[in-house]
């Protein structure tokens, strides 16, 4: 098997963390090695302030997580152009990929001009990426806002430095916010050309707590580990 990238994506509370792990378990780290983003601190992101003036807040706030994004990137992209050899690592498996702050970007930055410096920054930083690995395909897992919701409330971590609100909260993580964002994953994800998107639908399955569906999930991303797809699929985790 040759060296085999592979990125996972998806919004909060959909179980990214929870399938890693069971890959890992599946393959041993001696064979599968994981790269996770690291939430550095923002000096943006004071949560009385972004989340009471998102408007004045969210460029600066979504620059930095970028410039961060990038950095942790091209880190990962190292490692990926010189393996160590002393390892028998075959699988390189990441938990973000650059654009994804587009879609956060997107959500908040509210302000024309913003968005369109916002955009060209981002331009200039990915031309410099254009010559590095890319993933040899992409994992979405997809669920909708109710079920991310009931997760995020049952399963909310300090290090993501989130709040909850009730839907008519003016703060934090509220439905409305869900269906925005899993909407623009679904959009990014569903016409993303980079690399093919091995689309999982994980809707109303929460394998952190209930593992029985991680077999049949691990088995599809076996297969495409063994013979990477070469275009978009869309797997309905009970039909698998």
């Amino acid at each position: 098997m040759n060296l085999i990238f592979i990125a996972v994506e998806g919004p909060i509370g959909v179980g990214k963390s929870a399938l890693i792990d069971a890959l890992e378990k599946e393959y041993g780290k001696q064979v599968l090695h994981s790269f996770r983003e690291e939430l550095e601190p923002n000096p943006f992101l004071d949560l009385d302030k972004f989340y009471g003036d998102k408007k004045k807040y969210a460029f600066q706030t979504q620059i930095s997580f970028m410039l961060s994004r990038y950095k942790q990137f091209e880190t990962l992209q190292k490692s990926l152009k010189q393996p160590d050899m002393f390892t028998n690592h075959k699988i390189y498996i990441s938990d973000f990929i650059f654009e994804k702050n587009d879609i956060f970007a997107e959500l908040t930055i509210e302000d024309e001009q913003e968005w369109k410096l916002y955009q060209k920054m981002r331009d200039i930083l990915l031309e410099s990426l254009n010559k590095n690995i890319k993933p040899n395909f992409v994992i979405y897992l997809r669920a909708g806002e109710e079920t991310l919701y009931r997760r995020v409330q049952s399963r909310l971590k300090r290090t993501e430095q989130l709040m909850l609100k009730d839907v008519d909260g003016d703060k934090g993580i509220t439905r409305d916010y869900l269906s925005r964002l899993t909407n623009l994953y679904d959009r990014y994800f569903f016409h993303y050309k980079a690399s093919p998107v091995l689309i999982i639908d994980v809707n109303n399955i929460d394998f952190v707590h209930d593992p029985s569906p991680v077999s049949a999930i691990i088995g599809s991303i076996k297969k495409s580990i063994d013979n990477p797809p070469t275009q978009n699929t869309y797997i309905k985790v009970g039909e698998l």
